[in-house]
């Protein structure tokens, strides 16, 4: 367990400026106190030794444009990350360790050649839109990328997969063309994120997924506000009742945002505005 003086320290050098936001944010991952919303409020206008359920949580990124959509084959952009992570899961996740963990994945064994892999599925997930998660949403997901025709920015990493079948409702086998110790890897790409079964390229502008924030409203290239999903099967995760994300590619008024206090995280920090940040003391 880590101790709350470990927590202090870092959180006092960071406050005196005698780290950056960055070594901060690094310092705590490694204490494992990280998440998909962080325990501590990175702004670094409050801290908090435990989460607390509530809020908004207002995010700035770059990268987002008018074309963009919720389809993640086409996600290719800071802000369609930031956007996925929200409303979806994946079968896998990659810790702050880089270690692979199991998402709506339960847990996955491979035959002795790693060219077949079973993924044992997490039963009772439910979807936003009450359906309940199984095997065809994860072969009708994965399907959405492969194919000749398929322009899915993922086609390059499914294109070793031969067959994906089920195996019951809760258990999803995947044939590789080869041997791939570390299939299970390439599973937490973002663009593989899991929608219902069936769900057609209109159908993924709905947003549906089992992630711990709802879509409300939607302007592509400018915001998108979610609520926290009530359902969500992840504990410690999605602690902020609300999550509004405005694109900001402009890199001078989002660092102005931060500054002035429109938002409470920036996505991406130029690399010459940190200094500016750094002689911040409301930061």
């Amino acid at each position: 367990m880590v101790k709350m003086n470990e927590i202090e320290k870092i959180s006092e050098m960071f406050k005196m400026g005698k780290i950056s936001r960055r070594q901060f944010v690094r310092e705590i991952t490694k204490l494992g106190l990280v998440a998909a919303a962080s325990p501590l409020i990175l702004s670094g206008r409050s801290y908090a030794s435990t989460p607390k359920s509530g809020g908004r949580l207002r995010l700035g990124c770059g990268g987002g444009a008018t074309t963009d959509r919720l389809d993640p084959a086409t996600m290719n952009d800071a802000m369609g990350q930031v956007l996925n992570h929200q409303i979806r899961n994946c079968l896998v996740e990659v810790d702050s360790k880089g270690d692979a963990l199991p998402e709506l994945a339960e847990s996955w064994e491979s035959t002795p050649d790693a060219a077949q892999w079973t993924f044992n599925l997490r039963k009772g997930v439910i979807f936003h839109d009450g359906k309940e998660f199984e095997a065809q949403d994860v072969i009708d997901s994965l399907n959405h990328h492969r194919g000749e025709k398929s322009k899915s920015a993922a086609k390059g990493i499914v294109d070793p997969i031969d067959d994906i079948k089920a195996d019951g409702k809760h258990t999803v086998v995947v044939t590789l063309n080869a041997g791939n110790a570390d299939f299970p890897y390439i599973l937490s790409d973002y663009h593989l994120a899991i929608s219902p079964a069936g769900t057609d390229a209109k159908g993924l502008e709905k947003g549906i997924g089992t992630g711990p924030y709802v879509m409300h409203s939607y302007e592509p290239g400018g915001r998108f506000f979610a609520k926290k999903n009530p359902n969500y099967w992840k504990a410690g995760r999605g602690h902020f009742a609300e999550v509004e994300s405005l694109c900001i590619n402009d890199t001078t008024a989002r660092t102005n945002a931060l500054m002035t206090g429109q938002v409470d995280y920036i996505n991406p920090v130029e690399l010459k505005t940190v200094d500016l940040l750094k002689r911040n003391t409301k930061l």
